[in-house]
Parts: structure tokens; sequence; C-alpha cells
């Protein structure tokens, strides 16, 4: 559940529902783009549970305590340091199948997301629960953003919901790091 709610916020500027709805709209096989997308998104978001599980057992919960803080910080700033997505639709268009799979794989490789979700399943060892909140949280974050389109970040109340998020995110990781240095119960 932590994990959930840790991407939906940190994708609360709906990058990746911006890409995913151009990416659909721009090419004519919509169910094996989406099915592409959602995959990539999962191996990636695997490999970064299994790393998580790794580090469980190498490093101690202090430092762990203080890696959550670090994703959570990062993702703030990423939603605070507005960007916009790169337009190449018109190379992805004619992309086939596999080397659409390759460029998304690289992509989502190490972004907030999975950043997040490596650093939760540290905490506890449960690398598949972190995972599968991970992509439920960017699964509902990205909902608004298909359904009604990229504009939709360009709304006030989308940009609010964006800056809440990153205070949110900024209590919870200054709140983690103060926690692994004992400083608050």
């Amino acid at each position: 559940m932590i994990a959930l709610v840790a991407v939906l916020l940190a994708n609360a500027d709906g990058q990746s529902g911006i890409t995913l709805s151009r990416l659909l709209s721009a090419r004519a096989d919509r169910r094996v783009t989406t099915a592409i997308v959602f995959a990539a998104f999962a191996v990636n978001a695997a490999v970064a549970a299994i790393a998580g599980q790794v580090a469980n057992r190498m490093i101690g919960q202090g430092v762990v305590a203080l890696l959550v803080a670090a994703a959570l910080l990062s993702a703030a700033a990423a939603l605070v340091w507005r960007m916009k997505p790169a337009r190449d639709d018109a190379g992805r268009a004619n992309e086939s199948p596999p080397m659409l799979a390759g460029r998304m794989l690289i992509a989502q490789f190490g972004d907030r997301s999975h950043f997040l979700i490596g650093a939760l399943a540290a905490t506890s060892a449960a690398g598949q629960w972190a995972m599968a909140g991970g992509i439920v949280g960017w699964t509902l974050a990205m909902l608004p953003f298909l359904a009604f389109g990229p504009a939709l970040a360009e709304r006030r109340a989308a940009r609010v919901l964006r800056w809440i998020s990153a205070a949110i995110l900024m209590l919870w990781a200054l709140r983690t790091g103060l926690g692994a240095f004992g400083l608050i119960g």
C-alpha cells in the first residue's frame, strides 16, 4: 500500500500518461502499444524490487531509511522541476513493436517510480508487494491523462495537485530522514 501511494504521488504530473496518450494517438496498434508500455514498466519494477530485496539483506535499516528519503526527495524534485516530455511521435509511429519495447525498457529504466519501488522493497524485503503497489499506483496516476488527454496537465487543478503531491513527498522524506537518524520516533 505504501508503494502504491508513493508511486501515485510521484507520478502526479502525468508524464507517463502523457507519453502513453501521445503514443496511442500516433500508432495504429493501440493494444500492442499499451501492452508494451505496461510490460516495460513491470519488467523495470521487477528489477527494482529484486534490487531492493538484495539491498535489504546487505545494508542496515538506517541506511535503507535514508535511501527511501532520497527516493522520496528525488520524486518530489521531479514533480517541482517540470519538464515537457520529448515529442518523438513521428519516429515512434512507424517503429516496429520490438524496437518500441526496447526503447520503452530503456526509457523507463531508473525513473522515479522504480527508484521508489526499489527503496520501499528494501525496507521489508517484500519486493513483490512493492512491485505490485507500484504498478497499481503508476496505472492510477496515468488514468486521468489517458482519459482526458495531455492537455489535462496544463490545467490549474492539475498544477495544484502536482505541487501538493510534491509537498507531501517532501514532508514524508523529511520525516523518514529524521527517523533514520533517530531524531523523531
